[in-house]
């Protein structure tokens, strides 16, 4: 190797050590845990089958639940009125009191005869 492979080498090497060390040490984080939510806010986990529902909470609809990644709405906290509907199956409805930190909901539609 020449001179110049070396120190593209050791050039490339420092570069990861330092992008490594800035990104947690080279340790490997869950991408999928959520974070703590923001004060006043509660983040409203959804896990529904089929995916590609409509969601309305109290009765605003806010759109394709694939819309949101991991299914997860902020809503203030409360009781709210959560609904999941899509064209041939029965709707969902649930309330669901929201307190601090993450609300998980997990249902599946019924499809209609």
């Amino acid at each position: 190797m020449s001179a110049g492979g070396r120190w593209v080498g050791r050039l490339a090497l420092a570069v990861g050590l330092a992008l490594a060390s800035a990104c947690g040490g080279g340790v490997i984080q869950r991408v999928d845990a959520l974070p703590e939510p923001p004060p006043g806010v509660v983040f409203l986990q959804i896990t529904c089958d089929p995916n590609d529902v409509d969601v309305l909470i109290d009765g605003q609809f806010e759109g394709l639940l694939t819309g949101y990644r991991a299914g997860v709405l902020r809503v203030a906290p409360g009781t709210h009125r959560v609904t999941l509907r899509k064209a041939g199956f029965y709707p969902f409805h649930e309330l669901v009191d929201a307190k601090a930190g993450t609300l998980t909901l997990q249902t599946h539609l019924v499809r209609r005869p």
